[in-house]
């Protein structure tokens, strides 16, 4: 099968998304599929045009952007590359960029599959135009995304809810995975890893994600004025903008010793933070950031209990006290207790990360379910 994913940034451009679609299309290739992305060249610094990567097949076009990574349009549209697809799979119909190409396709007849995410996900977003003028903006795209798509995905619960309560569509779920290493790697040594990235404290809670306010950093920074000198917060992931104000905010509070900004890490690092953290803390505090944390499944896989705001996706995976802690977005005492009753209880915390790893899948599982369903498309 030819397998064609669209998405306005991929490899080497860092983020959640960007992960699930490579996950997703590697994950694919490995099954014998030929796969193709089309992508834009925002974030692909010195990358070629076109190459060839773990087997899939890579088409960088040019494109104009008008400040939000969503607002991504193509400035040409590879019609060649199209016409070869068994299938085009959209992800996001946020995306203008997306909504370009699963618009073109359907024109050309193609067999489409969107990805719906964030869905009616605006309205608690903390910037003002945002709140008052992207409702309209998500509602358009996800009624003309409804009218062209023929396989409606999810990987949200609350989306797949959404779709069906207000939009009178059926989606199927399909959500993301974690490499298979995830489940095999050894446990890490908790004191080897501190020694190596000089964290003093003994015990310490570990953000996973790109420096951006509305991921929340700033909530753990100001958590940790209420839980003790011996507890610390580390920060893995690439920053969003919002790096040098959290670290500022660290000092202001006094807590800059107990802050541990380590950047973007590979895949075994990251295996060894969650093997040595009490647990993950994702305190988000807008819906549309949390579609699916990959983090979450990243914890879980390492059977690592999370602490996260009841925001977007999460409520519907993190079930309060099965294998994880919910608390409100914005509330750094309500947070810093959830991460007191973790580290003085190791045995909850133990069972909660067991609890969790029940509920993530690999993307070969994701994969092939995907073209189960691929399949069901092209053969109706």
């Amino acid at each position: 099968m030819f397998i064609l994913h669209a998405f306005h940034s991929y490899y080497p451009s860092l983020g959640g998304m960007e992960r699930a679609v490579q996950g997703l299309a590697e994950a694919q290739a490995k099954l014998g599929h030929e796969v193709h992305v089309i992508t834009s060249t925002y974030g692909a610094q010195q990358r070629p045009i076109e190459e060839v990567l773990s087997n899939v097949h890579i088409h960088r076009i040019k494109a104009w952007r008008f400040h939000y990574p969503d607002l991504t349009i193509p400035r040409i549209i590879p019609v060649e590359v199209l016409k070869k697809a068994h299938i085009v799979h959209v992800h996001s119909h946020n995306s203008l960029f997306s909504m370009k190409i699963l618009n073109e396709s359907f024109k050309l007849g193609i067999k489409t599959a969107c990805h719906f995410m964030a869905v009616d996900a605006y309205k608690n977003h903390p910037n003002f135009f945002i709140r008052l003028f992207a409702p309209y903006y998500g509602k358009w795209n996800t009624k003309k995304a409804l009218k062209i798509a023929d396989l409606p995905l999810v990987k949200s619960i609350r989306d797949l809810e959404i779709l069906r309560e207000k939009y009178g569509v059926e989606a199927e779920y399909l959500p993301d995975g974690v490499p298979d290493y995830y489940f095999t790697a050894g446990k890490a040594d908790p004191s080897e890893f501190r020694e190596k990235f000089g964290i003093k404290q003994e015990k310490f809670f570990l953000f996973i994600g790109r420096m951006h306010k509305l991921k929340g950093p700033h909530i753990l920074v100001e958590a940790l004025k209420y839980v003790g000198e011996d507890i610390a917060a580390v920060f893995i992931g690439p920053d969003g903008g919002y790096l040098k104000e959290t670290l500022g905010l660290a000092e202001r509070l006094g807590v800059r010793d107990r802050v541990y900004a380590l950047g973007y890490v590979d895949e075994e690092t990251k295996i060894k933070a969650l093997d040595s953290a009490v647990a993950l803390v994702l305190p988000s505090v807008a819906d549309h950031v949390e579609v699916y944390s990959i983090a979450i499944s990243e914890a879980w896989a390492r059977q690592k209990p999370v602490i996260a705001s009841g925001v977007g996706e999460i409520p519907y995976r993190v079930k309060h006290g099965v294998n994880g802690i919910l608390v409100n977005p914005l509330d750094p005492k309500a947070l810093a207790e959830a991460m007191l009753k973790l580290a003085q209880d190791e045995g909850l915390a133990d069972k909660m990360g067991r609890n969790g790893r029940k509920a993530v899948f690999s993307w070969r599982e994701i994969a092939a379910r995907s073209i189960q369903l691929y399949r069901q498309i092209l053969e109706s």
